[in-house]
């Protein structure tokens, strides 16, 4: 699959011979895949046009595509949305287009079976419940999202509930039946959401199962990581992404990385054995202590990581300059904070 701002490109330029028909019963009406009815093959030249187009102006060289063997059942991680449909409590993704509406959903072919056989009884359960689900534009009723972790490396599954204030047994009955339902189940958390704001994230989680934290894999890398850690969809190709990184650094002489954005550090790890010495710098203090705990696990003694925004940072330049000027400054991804 590919972004959705490919939508206008793939419309305009592939050819007829490049239609497939796409494998979701609900592809058009969700909002979750733009792209299943071109062929893969097709997606890829989208892709590599489009990347081209925005880099055009830094005359770069021929750009080699990595596509995956098997385009399906890749996500690690997806983030789901209570719903109502004709007085039912759904639970998919958002409709394409829309703010309100939500895509009940059976299946989605971007996210492992396993996975999807928890959201199906996470649904059920929240169904059986009788509680409602929230809206967003009356701000009345209680289940507002689900967020799914997989790891391919230990098949282990972790789910976070998030809703609104209270009902603290109906969750606690939901996280021990999904726990019997599902062995791979390595934690159920509960987050509270006050804010009215259509954002999945809490502050706070409530361990109804297991552990907080989730152990997953990145290439040799083992990481533990937040339910809210932000980590490439596709474990495959992110070890392919950071290999090559590697691979263009061999021959410089790297003695220091600036990892800006550096979230649970996995970059900085597959750098680390590269460089004298690697910074990371995040604006969230939960993802900086799981950048320090991965960096200890996995022996990459020098690492230094510091909580911060990077564009404020930055401007000290006592500790970002000096013997601490970067040989190399990684950006993953470039975001708000890069106008300096």
């Amino acid at each position: 699959m590919v972004e959705p701002v490919l939508d206008s490109l793939a419309l305009a330029a592939a050819p007829a011979a490049d239609r497939v028909s796409p494998r979701c019963p609900v592809f058009g009406t969700c909002g979750g895949c733009r792209l299943q009815d071109v062929a893969y093959d097709a997606q890829l030249a989208l892709k590599r046009a489009r990347v081209e187009s925005c880099l055009a102006s830094f005359h770069p060289p021929a750009l080699r595509l990595h596509g995956l063997a098997d385009p399906w059942r890749y996500r690690n991680r997806a983030e789901f949305t209570f719903g109502q449909l004709e007085g039912r409590l759904v639970l998919g993704y958002h409709a394409a287009g829309s703010f309100t509406r939500i895509v009940d959903l059976e299946d989605c072919w971007l996210l492992p079976e396993p996975l999807m056989a928890v959201v199906r009884d996470v649904r059920a359960l929240a169904q059986a419940s009788g509680l409602s689900p929230y809206h967003p534009r009356t701000h009345q009723g209680f289940f507002r999202y689900l967020l799914v972790r997989h790891s391919p490396a230990t098949q282990r599954l972790a789910v976070c509930v998030l809703t609104a204030p209270g009902e603290a047994g109906v969750l606690q009955a939901l996280a021990a039946e999904l726990a019997a339902r599902h062995p791979a189940l390595a934690c159920v958390l509960w987050g509270v959401l006050t804010q009215r704001a259509d954002v999945a994230r809490s502050e706070d989680v409530t361990v109804l199962h297991g552990t907080e934290l989730f152990e997953d894999q990145v290439g040799p890398h083992r990481l533990q990581l937040h339910a809210f850690s932000f980590l490439q969809v596709c474990h495959a190709q992110a070890d392919v992404l950071y290999r090559r990184l590697v691979a263009l650094l061999e021959g410089l002489a790297t003695q220091v990385v600036w990892d800006l954005y550096c979230g649970v550090g996995v970059i900085g790890l597959y750098l680390a054995p590269h460089a004298r010495w690697v910074y990371g710098i995040d604006s969230e203090a939960r993802q900086i202590a799981l950048a320090e705990a991965n960096a200890r696990r996995n022996g990459a003694a020098n690492t230094t990581y510091r909580c911060g925004a990077v564009e404020t940072e930055l401007l000290d330049r006592r500790r970002w300059l000096g013997p601490h000027r970067p040989d190399v400054v990684v950006l993953d991804p470039p975001r708000a904070g890069m106008h300096l």
